[in-house]
């Protein structure tokens, strides 16, 4: 659903001030005139614009607004303005190996990673091997025992 909007419509912000007049829309960005005697154009992402009961409003306060680059309307920079709030940017996806996380830290107080854990609760390794034969399993499925029984805790 793509949203217009008119030239001089009021934004409002998410502490409910008014942030300025809505004086064009270029990019991903909604530009807003800030400011009665000193006039300024900042940028707000159009996915942080909403209109609401016939106002628009930003999801953001008055300050991260008036804090953002002002607009120059030669050399817009949609970019910068995205990065200001955290919608672009270089994003970190391999953390510091030399940074302590969860599992050094559990490490360093005695507790074992889940990997380990999950290694740790399977038993002995010939436990996890199929019977040799047919005839073997069905001397387990057969027994009379219910400790040896496979049965579930539900059954016993």
């Amino acid at each position: 659903m793509e949203q217009t909007y008119t030239e001089g419509q009021s934004v409002v912000s998410a502490d409910d001030h008014t942030i300025g007049k809505v004086v064009g829309e270029q990019g991903d960005c909604l530009l807003v005139e800030t400011g009665h005697v000193f006039k300024t154009t900042h940028a707000i992402p159009l996915s942080f614009v909403h209109e609401h009961e016939g106002e628009l409003r930003a999801t953001v306060s008055k300050e991260i607004v008036n804090d953002s680059p002002q607009v120059d309307p030669e050399n817009f920079d949609c970019d910068a303005v995205l990065l200001h709030y955290g919608l672009g940017g270089p994003y970190e996806v391999d953390p510091d190996p030399t940074l302590d996380n969860a599992e050094t830290e559990g490490a360093r107080h005695g507790i074992d990673p889940v990997p380990e854990q999950r290694i740790g609760t399977l038993g002995e390794v010939d436990s996890q091997l199929p019977p040799d034969g047919p005839d073997e399993a069905r001397l387990t499925v057969r027994t009379n025992d219910p400790d040896t029984a496979p049965l579930s805790p539900y059954n016993r």
